[in-house]
């Protein structure tokens, strides 16, 4: 995609629309000039929408209704032909290339004598500078869920171009256009530039050339010529500032003696942050929207901070703003962190080009890498031969859910690529010891000891109460979903299937998802999925750990699972017909007393209906009261 481009030959006026749209390379239609003259009542003042400064030039915005009915915005170039020109150019390249739901989309371009003109949907609420300035015609403001809203809109579109190279230059409140619905969208990319091929998206260059709004503008990049991405997250810190105070930029640095970034700080410090706040947003009777907005305020912060690297990119600031609108926010600018995000280069490279599989899944392959600073990792690359939303859902879930929770016996989650990556890829520390399910069941491995096995349904347990306490069902809980480190601790992993419940709610009702063997019964009969599921799930694994049998269809038996032979041999008062004989339990008491006791508690995590099995909590306090030499089952009626 080219951006550099030589203005044509002469002046505009002598090249033809036809050798316009040949030399630009656009598949944007020409629309004839006496169209737009007809559309707009000849650029009546009636229909003048605006004008906005750019540097050497000047443009005027006309709304006006095309022979199809659709209704467009009209930007006239006027003054300096040179330089406007070359800014039509950006935009129309950048916005032929690029489309995307929350950039203004171009219809059409034509040229007539002196000046190009540019064609756009035109969005009927205007910009958000409007609203701050009061000239829509409203009885109350924007609520607060509708700005997070629009923050969400306008960090998918920066994260869209930043991934592609793109920096937007003139991020502010008045380039923020709102539809009918108040759906944002980012307009004017006419001072949009794009970084050189092959150069990594988070290169910082030195330039001269600084353009942009006042109050807007990184200082580095205005005092200094430091150009990257990360000046359009500090504009992007600054519009946040706006949406909290219903006031644009120029009137704090019109009323303080510091600049916004400094203004902010020293009000979170000394815990009079609300001073900023529009009370009309309701934050004093709603502490949910209170804690919003506060930790929208510390995320502008940080956006805010210098030097540029020290500033989260539009990935990560979009991934904190879907946290905070799904209620998954932290207060406290320091303990606010997102997933690094990776390059496709990078991990091909870490990967030597995806040479080593680990294993395959129903959504993607895992690979073996290690990263230039030595880090090994595990790469968990999804399908893309076709690739659905739902792959993009599982993707997403998954990282949302690592992103958030932390546990030393959860496997842990470094980063992943672009949401805008043609290949979906999520980056996991690397785990040396393989899963459980390989070690009980390969032939290869030597056999683990009663004590190991113990310790590994302790450890699981504690990494399934810790998700019951944080709202989420894991929904495929099983022996190759647990990993094992080289001194055999364990981290669960794949969290593609993970459902969070909502607060006060107990189960949600979906579709069945995870492995036959270790699914709860009551869930793939109704749909109802709940805590109780993962404890089904979890009695097999027990039963597993007891047998070294695989859990699904036992063999000798009539098409019994694992959990079905397991609990009739019980009933039969026949448990030493599925105890693994590697456990020497004849001559030691202790451990068949153990298994004994396992056995019995993997027994009441398998009942059903549902309401009969404890809850993972009561799960894991037996298992400790076994390994400590005391089982009781009262805990648990």
């Amino acid at each position: 995609m080219r951006f550099k481009w030589d203005l044509f030959e002469c002046c505009f006026p002598s090249t033809s629309s036809d050798t316009f749209q040949k030399r630009s390379n656009l598949k944007w239609p020409i629309i004839p000039y006496k169209e737009i003259e007809k559309a707009t009542n000849n650029f009546d003042q009636s229909r003048h929408l605006g004008s906005g400064e750019r540097k050497k030039g000047f443009i005027s915005q006309y709304y006006g209704t095309l022979e199809d009915g659709r209704e467009v915005t009209i930007q006239r170039f006027t003054e300096d032909k040179r330089y406007i020109l070359q800014q039509f150019i950006n935009e129309t390249v950048i916005l032929n290339y690029l489309p995307h739901k929350n950039i203004v989309s171009i219809y059409g371009c034509t040229s007539h004598h002196e000046e190009p003109l540019l064609v756009h949907e035109y969005l009927s609420s205007g910009n958000l500078a409007a609203h701050f300035r009061g000239e829509k015609d409203e009885n109350i403001a924007l609520p607060w869920l509708k700005r997070l809203d629009i923050a969400i809109d306008i960090a998918n579109a920066l994260a869209y171009l930043h991934y592609y190279g793109i920096i937007h230059r003139n991020v502010k409140s008045s380039n923020i256009l709102l539809d009918v619905n108040f759906s944002a969208k980012l307009g004017n990319l006419h001072l949009s530039c794009k970084l050189p091929d092959g150069v990594p998206v988070d290169t910082t260059h030195v330039t001269s050339d600084r353009v942009g709004s006042s109050g807007y503008i990184d200082p580095e990049y205005l005092t200094k010529g430091q150009l990257s991405v990360k000046i359009d997250v500090y504009s992007f810190g600054v519009v946040l500032c706006e949406l909290l105070s219903s006031k644009l930029s120029i009137f704090h640095i019109m009323n303080e003696e510091d600049n916004l970034d400094t203004l902010l700080r020293r009000k979170i410090e000394n815990k009079t942050l609300v001073e900023l706040f529009d009370p009309r947003l309701g934050f004093q009777s709603n502490l949910n929207i209170k804690q919003l907005m506060t930790a929208t305020a510390e995320l502008a912060v940080l956006c805010m901070k210098c030097p540029q690297e020290s500033r989260p990119n539009m990935e990560q600031v979009l991934e904190i703003l879907n946290e905070m609108k799904q209620g998954r926010y932290v207060t406290n600018s320091h303990s606010t962190k997102a997933l690094k995000i990776f390059h496709h280069a990078e991990l091909e490279e870490a990967t030597n080009n995806f040479g080593t599989c680990l294993g395959k899944g129903g959504y993607g392959s895992v690979y073996y890498g290690k990263l230039k600073d030595g880090l090994e990792v595990a790469i968990k690359c999804f399908h893309d031969e076709n690739e659905t939303e739902e792959t993009i859902k599982q993707f997403m879930k998954e990282s949302d859910i690592l992103g958030l929770l932390h546990h030393q016996n959860l496997v842990s989650l470094y980063g992943r690529t672009s949401r805008h990556c043609k290949k979906h890829m999520l980056v996991y520390e690397y785990i040396s010891n393989g899963t459980l399910s390989k070690h009980l069941h390969e032939s290869s491995s030597d056999k683990l000891p009663w004590q190991t096995r113990l310790n590994i349904a302790i450890e699981t347990a504690t990494a399934l109460v810790f998700l019951h306490d944080s709202s989420v069902i894991h929904r495929d809980v099983k022996g190759s979903n647990i990993l094992l480190d080289e001194n055999f601790n364990v981290k669960v992993a794949d969290f593609g299937f993970s459902r969070s419940l909502p607060d006060h709610v107990t189960h949600v009702t979906t579709i069945p998802v995870g492995t036959r063997a270790y699914i709860d019964p009551d869930y793939y009969i109704s749909g109802r999925v709940s805590n109780k599921s993962d404890v089904y799930s979890f009695g097999v694994v027990l039963f597993e750990l007891i047998s070294s049998i695989h859990p699904s269809l036992v063999a000798g038996t009539d098409n019994e699972t694992l959990a079905q032979f397991a609990k009739r041999k019980i009933l039969n008062n026949e448990l030493n017909e599925i105890v693994d004989q590697s456990f020497s339990c004849g001559s030691d008491d202790n451990i068949l007393e153990m298994i004994s006791a396992v056995a019995e508690l993997a027994f009441q995590c398998v009942q059903c209906p549902k309401e009969f099995r404890p809850s993972m909590k009561q799960v894991l306090e037996t298992l400790e009261g076994i390994s400590k030499g005391k089982w009781g089952f009262n805990q648990m009626t």
